[in-house]
């Protein structure tokens, strides 16, 4: 009853090399989307949103959703998040501007190679900010979480330690648990 809906979202960037179609098409991925967003808001559960390459199709869908009887769930993560400054007006807008509905991730195995990511973070802000890795080998996450912290704490000229307990209070509003 507490289970957290995710990782859902749009891929625009998966292409079968044999066709050179997107593996599957976007049109079915907004479908299936949207009936995962709609379960979301329904049981009012957080939901953890996966985007590359497909802000367009993404911010349709949301604005589809928020006009839509049942509405958009409580609270929405955008993981390892790779869209513009401008792009988080846009869903904060769009999602949620106050502290506690809204929240960003960034990824440093994704998100660190662009030279945009500071200035993304620094809009972002950090209460908004939650830490994560993308990594699917479990030896690789301590050091990676390393260097999402130091980068986070130089882009905001906060301490790592302010970074590490907010980032921790972060998740654990967004996942509906208590410290």
């Amino acid at each position: 009853p507490k289970a957290v809906i995710g990782e859902v979202g749009l891929d625009g960037f998966h292409f079968n090399p044999d066709s050179g179609n997107l593996t599957t098409s976007m049109d079915k991925q907004i479908s299936i989307f949207e009936a995962q967003m709609e379960l979301a808001a329904q049981y009012q559960r957080p939901v953890s949103i996966h985007t590359v390459q497909c802000m367009g199709q993404m911010l349709a869908s949301l604005t589809k959703l928020k006009k839509s009887k049942i509405g958009l769930p409580p609270k929405i993560y955008f993981h390892a998040f790779g869209g513009k400054v401008g792009t988080v007006d846009q869903l904060l807008a769009l999602c949620g501007n106050k502290p506690g509905k809204t929240y960003f991730g960034f990824a440093p195995i994704i998100n660190f190679r662009s030279p945009k990511t500071a200035e993304v973070v620094r809009k972002v802000g950090l209460e908004r900010l939650v830490l994560e890795t993308d990594h699917e080998d479990a030896a690789m996450v301590l050091s990676s979480m390393d260097k999402g912290i130091a980068l986070i704490a130089e882009a905001l000229n906060q301490s790592q330690e302010i970074v590490i307990e907010k980032t921790t209070q972060n998740a654990l509003d967004l996942y509906g648990r208590s410290t």
